[in-house]
């Protein structure tokens, strides 16, 4: 039977410790992946055929008669122009949204500009300019003008002018935030792109927008994700110990070694001489009488 007892492959509160760090681990790690993960906004669902879908019908009012396209904004345009921003203004967001058409693309403007003056499109993309003008025609005395990239332009944008702006939407030259916009098309609006004339889908209508996390926000979860990490390497710190530790216990040296310390009933020549010799050289006890 030996007598030198299991080997031990935790000391102390090494096993709590290590799991508890395992724990925290793998709950921190699943939080920045689900983080990262998550869409900023749900994703809207593309349009679904359901047979032939309603006919198109152009805004046949006068004030769209002397409206030309792949021509800059001018005077002939301020009727038509004047006439959209009232429509914009007279309707709901969710009245707007309901009846703009999902299956109207970039194409589709481009091709033939007269059969859809006036109809209400539907926009999700990303505006990545964002400017506003003093303008009487609006009743703030402000209008707004978005350039919004969809997946159906090619890289080309969509002009979108709007008047009533989401409090905390960017505003500027260079932005970067994902919008929805309803409004109606006018014309093929012509605008220079570096030293080359273009034309974009002119819109007026409304713009909607959800706010990205904040800056606090932002902060934070990057302290999380820091902490996550920091976490992480703890646990393989202490993982590394640990298996060092276990591979020094099952070494055979080590082995070796507490075989080699064993006691015995063998004893070597010289021990026992020595021990017979101190024996030999103690006084013997005095017997006590006995009464």
């Amino acid at each position: 039977m030996s007598d030198t007892g299991p080997v031990r492959i935790f000391h102390g509160s090494e096993l709590p410790r290590l799991l508890l760090l395992f724990a925290i681990m793998v709950v921190g790690w699943a939080w920045v992946w689900n983080s990262l993960r998550a869409p900023v906004e749900p994703i809207e669902p593309d349009p679904i055929a359901e047979g032939k879908p309603p006919d198109v019908e152009a805004d046949a009012s006068p004030e769209f008669e002397t409206v030309g396209d792949k021509t800059a904004l001018a005077f002939r345009d301020m009727a038509a122009y004047t006439k959209l921003l009232d429509q914009a203004r007279d309707s709901t967001p969710a009245d707007l949204a309901a009846h703009a058409r999902r299956d109207v693309t970039y194409a589709h403007l481009w091709e033939r500009p007269g059969h859809y003056r006036g109809v209400p499109v539907h926009l999700l993309g990303a505006a990545r300019r964002v400017l506003r003008y003093e303008s009487k025609l609006s009743r703030t005395g402000w209008l707004h003008e978005a350039w919004v990239f969809t997946a159906d332009g090619q890289n080309n944008p969509y002009v979108c002018v709007f008047e009533d702006v989401p409090k905390g939407l960017p505003i500027g030259p260079n932005v970067s935030e994902r919008v929805v916009f309803n409004g109606y098309f006018l014309k093929l609006m012509r605008y220079e792109a570096g030293d080359v004339p273009r034309a974009a889908p002119l819109l007026v209508g409304r713009i909607g927008w959800t706010p990205r996390p904040g800056a606090t926000e932002g902060s934070s979860q990057r302290t999380a994700y820091w902490l996550a990490g920091a976490v992480g390497v703890m646990f393989l710190i202490s993982l590394g110990r640990w298996i060092l530790q276990l591979r020094r216990s099952l070494a055979p040296k080590s082995l070796a070694s507490r075989l080699r310390d064993r006691p015995t009933e063998e004893i070597a020549p010289e021990d026992l001489n020595d021990w017979l010799e101190s024996v030999a050289s103690e006084p013997e006890k005095e017997t006590p009488p006995k009464v």
